[in-house]
């Protein structure tokens, strides 16, 4: 139930190797780096070794850059920051584990590191550099444009459920789901979770505008984070887009059933 950083972090993770354009930006990159053979790999690897060589670099530093970036966001600036310092913490996070990456990949072509013409060292203050440039172009860039663009897209009509104004603006993000924990409730969104001292009735109330369903007196879920309805332990339970599992009681069990149903035609 707790959207701890690692829990974070993987969400994010399956999330950036779901995307069919991130695959398809990797797979061009590593093929064009096979191909020319930069760092000395032209001249130490046959073709087809160079090119999975340069696949392996990609899609590895790319996943240990997001779990660096992400976690380093996590940890030291969950809400936010200046740009320099989102740049500075998220370049640094992601260079450490990329060099990590990277360093083993190579050795499995090179049991001698020496035939890159690079120390681990200068290895780390290459990534360190793109790592800190490309968190530049993402946070600088990138993301504002983005938002821009979701802006812009946004249709008028479409109302933005009051209990997302509660939320630092980090944390503001599609709704996935709403619990119970004390006198406060965890409101999850597609950007982490939040933590609200007010009931889970008056929550419910401020999510106007977003199709959801409660399922439990002590759990709400958005429709669109639902991936599975399922028994777990001889109960019915609802599994979430995140993997994560509610349980369903028996005064909501029909709602849940008939939205089952709905899905299904």
């Amino acid at each position: 139930m707790n959207d701890s950083p690692i829990h974070f972090t993987l969400r994010q993770l399956h999330g950036v190797f779901s995307s069919p354009v991130a695959w398809g930006v990797m797979v061009g990159v590593g093929v064009i780096a096979g191909i020319t053979g930069p760092f000395s790999t032209f001249e130490h690897l046959a073709p087809a070794p160079r090119i999975a060589y340069w696949l392996m670099i990609v899609v590895g530093s790319y996943g240990a850059g997001a779990i660096g970036a992400t976690l380093a966001q996590v940890l030291i600036l969950p809400r936010g920051g200046p740009l320099l310092a989102r740049i500075a913490v998220l370049g640094i996070g992601s260079s450490i584990p990329v060099t990590a990456a990277v360093t083993l990949i190579s050795w499995l072509f090179f049991p001698d590191l020496s035939y890159t013409g690079l120390s681990l060292f200068e290895l780390y203050i290459y990534c360190l550099f793109i790592s800190l440039a490309l968190m530049g172009v993402i946070e600088g860039v990138v993301e504002p444009q983005l938002e821009r663009r979701r802006a812009q897209t946004t249709p008028e009509t479409a109302k933005t459920p009051k209990i997302l104004d509660r939320l630092s603006k980090e944390m503001r993000g599609p709704l996935s789901h709403m619990s119970m924990a004390d006198h406060y409730v965890e409101v999850h969104t597609d950007k982490g979770k939040s933590l609200i001292l007010m009931r889970l009735s008056d929550a419910i109330a401020e999510t106007e505008g977003v199709e959801g369903l409660r399922i439990h007196r002590s759990h709400w879920v958005a429709t669109r984070a639902i991936s599975a309805i399922k028994r777990v332990d001889g109960r019915v339970a609802v599994q979430l887009a995140t993997g994560e599992i509610l349980p369903v009681s028996r005064s909501y069990l029909a709602a849940v059933r008939a939205h089952e149903k709905g899905a299904a035609r």
